[in-house]
């Protein structure tokens, strides 16, 4: 399955040169190599120069120095956005001599004069080991065309110690002449049709064989080189048409079209995608139409394909059906992100939040436990009907269960939903606001939360005024909520701490516990307490904190995070007016530790409801920011599974980042739950009522 992956370039270069031969048919084969690139659904790439310019440059007046400019503009571009780079090379090359590497001719240029033509090979080095490029895709359309590759060397080492990708696609070998640019041409036409059996993207490979039947006279070649072993995916041409067309009825998604698309072909490559229109007809055409073929591996995988869009299908015209108007984008991505979270996995980076796209997801990239994704769908749909308000025993979700053959899985279930409603119950609040210098408080106090609701509310006394009586505390208020728990017959899972900024700094209570540690029993959340009780400005901006959460909460790509650096917190008064006029409208994160700056901490809190920070010195610069894009959608539940992760060693790659930073997370409860406490008369204690 293709990923999301990293921003793509285009520039296609095509210089006339005016010693040789023109090349009639030079612009238009430029040009529709460009147009296929920069097609989104196609080589789904943005112009590869900055400031709005084309990525085209074809014509009679380009000089060798023009191109080399041009071209290290967008090296230079391409890794100020951290992109892939396809770099197009079209018209008449030589090899100079008895070398082999070739050399683009342009308007100044004579044969076998180097000073006055472009080194392609070394074009392609210097792209490829530049800092911040994440690849380079040549094709390369001229006569000698194989000497673009760069010597082996250049690859390995270099500034990036061989941590490089290229690509290269070639029109022919060393000592061969490229008739008509037909070699583009063709190249254009295959990208506009796609190819069956592939997958969702073309690679060199693949559209290299392919090219191979259709050129006479000319030796395509093809180099993948990968030395960069944190890349998510292989550099490639183009998406593939032929599965981006797969699916013509729209109840059916992108990794169904890709899957359909492979395993049909492999069977018989004239049995054609069947649509995901709602009556189904072509796709249980196409299940006879398999099984008229002999048993074998391959058309075992093709019949799980189409069963897979049978119950895709059937799935979301269900949903729509039966839930219709309380379907929403908010409630889809919360029921697959508690599903996901509770199993320990990652969406999709490229996942489509829509039914469709979620339910294609689900049905075609499920774990290898769950044999044909049934289960997977069968949980989603049950949270997601326990998030619309859904009865889940409805004679209605026994019958989709019967269509798609999941009785039991959907028994299942309904089971687990209802499980994991109730272990989202309960939750204790635990607040330090109390102290009137905001250090450690002589009391703290506690709340039960039934489904958000106040239930009951304790004191608790430190038996010392520190961070030691602070802990023996919050354990009385464990003791004392885990009773009550014991009496509704519902699981504690939940510690939210609410807690001064100076405190913020110093302590980590997921931590603390003598027997075993809170952070090891419970989800820990830290609140800034002083929301539980603002001063004039504070109620004057609530509204806006609460604004800034519901689009925290809406983000779908990647972190809603404002990142500062020490030079943005160096002034204070400068940072104040950033803070006023706007500039930080989302979360923010700061690069190195704040120190003992509690003022800064209470500065940054008044303004958003999600602040994170490094708990050490070392800091959190932008290399490794990426863990927290990666598992937004989790937090700040990511953040407690990485610090578990760390306690068992198991803190490799993003957990081991994640486990580095600290997080303030006053979401969309924690602010209702602040307003309740200022304007709800607290429950009172019973008499026969205890602490313990």
């Amino acid at each position: 399955m293709r990923g999301a992956g990293p921003r793509r370039h285009v520039l296609v270069i095509a210089p006339q040169c005016a010693s040789m031969e023109h090349l009639t048919r030079l612009e238009e084969a430029a040009t529709g190599l460009y147009v296929v690139l920069a097609d989104p659904s196609l080589g789904a790439c943005v112009p590869g120069l900055p400031d709005g310019r084309s990525g085209l440059f074809t014509g009679d007046d380009l000089t060798s120095a023009t191109i080399r400019d041009t071209v290290d503009d967008a090296i230079q571009y391409a890794a100020r956005c951290g992109a892939v780079l396809v770099l197009a090379v079209l018209g008449h090359g030589f090899a100079p001599g008895r070398t082999s590497t070739l050399h683009l001719m342009c308007a100044d240029s004579t044969e076998d004069i180097r000073h006055c033509a472009v080194n392609v090979s070394e074009l392609l080095t210097v792209a490829v080991d530049h800092p911040g490029v994440a690849g380079v895709l040549g094709i390369v359309d001229t006569c000698h065309a194989a000497g673009a590759v760069p010597a082996a060397q250049d690859l390995a080492a270099g500034a990036r110690n061989g941590r490089t990708r290229l690509s290269l696609l070639m029109a022919s070998s060393l000592d061969q002449a490229a008739v008509d640019l037909s070699f583009s041409r063709s190249l254009t036409r295959i990208l506009r049709t796609g190819l069956p059996g592939v997958g969702s993207a073309l690679g060199v490979a693949a559209t290299r064989d392919v090219l191979r039947t259709v050129l006479v006279g000319q030796n395509v070649s093809g180099l993948d080189y990968d030395g960069d072993g944190s890349a998510g995916e292989p550099v490639w041409i183009a998406l593939n048409a032929r599965v981006s067309d797969g699916l013509l009825g729209g109840l059916g998604g992108r990794l169904a079209g890709e899957e359909l698309a492979e395993a049909l072909s492999a069977v018989d490559p004239c049995i054609p995608v069947p649509s995901a229109s709602a009556d189904l007809r072509s796709a249980l055409r196409c299940r006879e139409d398999l099984l008229g073929h002999p048993a074998s591996a391959t058309r075992g995988r093709a019949l799980r394909a189409v069963d897979g869009l049978l119950i895709a299908v059937r799935t979301v015209t269900f949903i729509r059906r039966w839930i219709g108007g309380d379907l929403t984008t908010a409630r889809m991505r919360q029921a697959l992100h508690t599903m996901l979270a509770a199993e320990g996995r990652l969406p999709a980076t490229d996942l489509n939040v829509t039914d469709v796209g979620i339910i294609d997801e689900l049905t075609f990239n499920h774990p290898a436990s769950d044999g044909d994704g049934r289960r997977t769908v069968a949980r989603f749909v049950a949270l997601l009907a326990q998030s619309c308000g859904k009865d889940l025993g409805d004679p209605e979700l026994r019958g989709w269960a019967q269509q798609i053959e999941a009785l039991v899985e959907v028994n299942d279930a309904v089971e687990y939903a209802a499980r994991g409603r109730d272990g989202q119950r309960l939750s204790l609040v635990v607040s330090l606001h109390s102290s009137l210098t905001g250090d450690w408080p002589e009391v703290l106090d506690g709340w039960l939360l039934l489904d958000g609701t106040m239930l009951r509310h304790e004191q608790f006394p430190s038996a010392t005024v520190d961070r030691r009586g602070a802990e023996g505390a919050v354990e009385d208020a464990v003791l004392w909520a885990e009773e009550h728990a014991r009496t509704l017959d519902l699981p504690l899972k939940r510690l939210d701490l609410a807690v001064p900024s100076g405190v913020l700094l110093a302590w980590r209570p997921e931590e603390a516990g003598v027997a075993m540690l809170l952070g090891a029993r419970f989800e820990v959340r830290l609140h800034w307490s002083s929301r539980l009780t603002p001063d004039a400005v504070l109620q004057s901006i609530e509204s806006v904190v609460a604004q800034r959460w519901e689009a925290i909460s809406e983000c779908d790509g990647g972190a809603p995070v404002d990142w500062l650096v020490h030079e943005d917190l160096a002034d204070p008064l400068v940072l104040r007016s950033h803070l006023r006029n706007g500039r930080y409208a989302r979360g923010i994160g700061l690069t190195n530790h704040p120190g003992a700056d509690a003022r800064l901490m209470e500065m940054l809190l008044a303004y958003t409801p999600v602040l994170l920070w490094p708990h050490n010195s070392d800091g959190f610069p932008k290399e490794r920011h990426g863990c927290v894009d990666k598992n937004w959608w989790a937090m700040p539940g990511a953040l407690a599974r990485a610090y578990r992760d760390r306690w068992l060693g198991q803190d490799a790659g993003d957990a081991g980042n994640l486990a580095d930073l600290r997080a303030v997370w006053d979401d969309h409860d924690w602010l209702r739950f602040c307003w309740s406490f200022r304007t709800v008369t607290l429950p009172v204690r019973t008499p026969d009522e205890g602490t313990s």
